[in-house]
């Protein structure tokens, strides 16, 4: 959506402008006390080898996590479904959960905290690799492939009561079936626009709207940006939950600042599982 000239919650990229991005980084030299060298800090420093910075364009994050820790579960991965669903709209114990996207960064946070919430959780993934990860290593009750040649029927059998609370992170065609089953006052929330924002037709995403009305469904907007005085809270819970062993992380971890665009490439086209995470330095500041 950044390499389209539209008006979203971010403004595109400039040509020849760094592509930012979520970054977990070590201090290798400094000229300011609330920033010692070997510190860890967490900012949106992009695709580069080295960074300056101020301390306001970073937070200094403790040891007690690992670099993948607070790149995935503790950052936008898992804040982003803890926040929605904490803020938006609350997991009900005994009702039905859809999570689109379930196998990708987000979703598969989004999957188990609706499990620890005492939902029955149905994910939404691309390919028998991505829903078995869905189903067997997550625990979502059952993973539907939007691929399949059954998709709507074997979506409606998964969700016999309807579904209550449908965590979207896709649009388009995806959302237009799962809004033929959702139930009475049931509740969207509308985290990512994938197939939208990528699509050179965003106005007809969603096109079922009067599922929508027909249910009394209340849709709810959501950005995790909006939320940044919460950051804190979500890293404590959430770090209790992975220090209890409750959630679990699926990251894929490739070297070298050469191949970020290719990475991008694989991922966007759905190659990688969970959050695709690329390592510029080893811990000593060596470049790979």
């Amino acid at each position: 959506m950044r390499t389209k000239d539209f008006k979203n919650f971010i403004r595109p990229f400039e040509i020849g402008e760094l592509i930012s991005c979520d970054t977990f980084a070590r201090v290798v030299e400094s000229e300011c006390d609330a920033l010692p060298v070997g510190a860890a800090v967490m900012g949106r420093q992009g695709w580069q080898d080295y960074a300056v910075v101020t301390p306001g364009d970073v937070k200094v994050v403790a040891d007690d996590y690992t670099a993948e820790e607070w790149m995935t579960a503790l950052s936008s991965p898992g804040q982003t479904p803890y926040l929605a669903f904490t803020q938006k709209a609350r997991p009900m114990p005994g009702e039905t959960l859809v999570v689109s996207s379930a196998a990708g960064a987000v979703g598969s946070y989004a999957v188990q905290l609706g499990k620890l919430g005492g939902m029955r959780v149905v994910g939404i993934a691309g390919g028998p690799e991505k829903t078995a990860y869905v189903r067997d290593r997550i625990g979502a009750d059952a993973a539907v492939d939007y691929k399949s040649g059954n998709f709507e029927e074997e979506l409606a059998a998964a969700c016999p009561d309807g579904v209550h609370l449908y965590f979207d992170l896709v649009g388009g065609r995806v959302s237009d079936v799962v809004s033929e089953i959702l139930a009475m006052r049931s509740h969207i929330l509308l985290v990512g626009r994938i197939a939208a924002n990528n699509s050179t037709t965003p106005e007809h995403d969603m096109a079922n709207m009067r599922h929508v009305w027909s249910r009394e469904t209340t849709m709810h907007a959501f950005s995790r940006y909006a939320y940044a005085e919460l950051y804190p809270q979500a890293v404590e819970r959430l770090g209790a939950l992975l220090r209890a062993g409750r959630l679990t992380m699926h990251n894929v971890v490739l070297d070298g600042m050469e191949a970020t665009p290719e990475f991008l490439n694989q991922k966007l086209a759905g190659r990688h599982l969970g959050k695709v995470l690329v390592r510029y330095a080893d811990e000593n500041g060596k470049r790979i």
